[in-house]
């Protein structure tokens, strides 16, 4: 076990063996709602389903190319058959790569085993996977694939003390929004993400010998916020500080959004009063904590520099810090 002092906070380095192999418990596709979802493979591998005293597979030949499962009530019914619960695994229960769907909106690819149950009339999908297989979907979805491969470490060493904080959700560990994590299909195994990865397994970043649940935002605007800058109580968690980003000020992506003046006025630095705002008017009505806001005529004009809550690491920063020449500790450091 090393660690290397950052700040406030720690790099813990784990010893091979000292810490399992974590599994990670994801609700995926509820923002959806959906009453309905269909299971395919991906590649070969054929999938196991089983639900009460029922299995199928799904093999690619026909009549098993997929399954359709949908809500009835509280139970899944799938080829006719009804059950309470419904797992997806390969044929030896060990994890197995596969599609999933909302029919007609969306599909994703997974690896891991898939639970299907319901509530209240909509289907809870949750996909248990192991930690770095989490880690390295997540940095797919967060970062550019482009970005450089310090910037990703960084991002990995993130993503995975947040997955090691603890869960956020009574029926599974994390959802796939931005709420938790952002997951979604794991990159190739020789893509960027998948050697910032393998190149900072175990590293986490530690609090108080407890992992932080490091949080990061897109662009902070050239400044970087503490919890309390932001109208949170760090109680006894990591409170954060408030640092310069100089890749943000060189290169402002400044924002422009109007909204309906009888509504009230949303108030700036304060991130739960932001989210509010954002789920009444959309997302890219107040896309940063960073803003400020005249009336005019019958809307409020709102103009902002940052997207995200800006607390922890600026992921446009860290990229800024990785081109010009900062390792991903020094990234983490700042």
């Amino acid at each position: 076990m090393i660690r290397f002092f950052l700040s406030a906070v720690t790099l813990l380095v784990l010893s091979p063996g000292a810490h399992p192999q974590q599994e990670i418990r994801f609700g995926v596709l509820g923002l959806f709602h959906p009453h309905e979802l269909a299971l395919h493979q991906d590649g070969r591998d054929v999938l196991s389903i089983k639900g009460g005293t029922s299995a199928f597979i799904i093999n690619g030949e026909p009549g098993h190319h997929h399954l359709l499962f949908h809500a009835e009530g509280d139970h899944v019914i799938a080829a006719g058959i009804s059950a309470s619960q419904w797992t997806a695994t390969a044929r030896d229960a060990s994890p197995v790569p596969f599609q999933l769907a909302v029919p007609n909106r969306i599909h994703r690819t997974y690896c891991g085993r898939l639970t299907i149950t319901t509530d209240r009339g909509e289907l809870i999908a949750v996909i248990s996977m192991d930690r770095e297989t989490a880690v390295a979907s997540i940095i797919a979805a967060e970062m550019p694939s482009d970005a450089p491969i310090e910037a990703l470490k960084a991002q990995a060493v993130a993503t995975r003390s947040f997955l090691a904080s603890g869960p956020r959700h009574r029926e599974y560990d994390f959802c796939d929004t931005t709420h938790c994590q952002f997951l979604r299909s794991p990159p190739a195994a020789d893509s960027s993400a998948a050697r910032a990865v393998r190149a900072t397994r175990d590293m986490m970043l530690t609090y108080r010998d407890k992992p932080v649940a490091a949080m990061y935002s897109s662009r902070c605007g050239g400044q970087t916020h503490s919890l309390s800058d932001i109208g949170l109580d760090p109680g006894d968690a990591y409170p954060y500080y408030s640092v310069t980003c100089a890749y943000c000020r060189a290169h402002p992506l400044p924002w422009q959004s109007r909204i309906d003046s009888t509504h009230a006025a949303p108030t700036a630095g304060s991130e739960t009063q932001r989210i509010v705002a954002a789920r009444q008017w959309g997302w890219s009505a107040v896309p940063g904590n960073d803003f400020a806001i005249v009336r005019e005529n019958d809307t409020w004009l709102i103009t902002g520099r940052s997207a995200g809550h800006g607390v922890g690491m600026c992921q446009a920063g860290a990229i800024g810090l990785a081109r010009a020449g900062s390792d991903f500790r020094a990234i983490l450091a700042h």
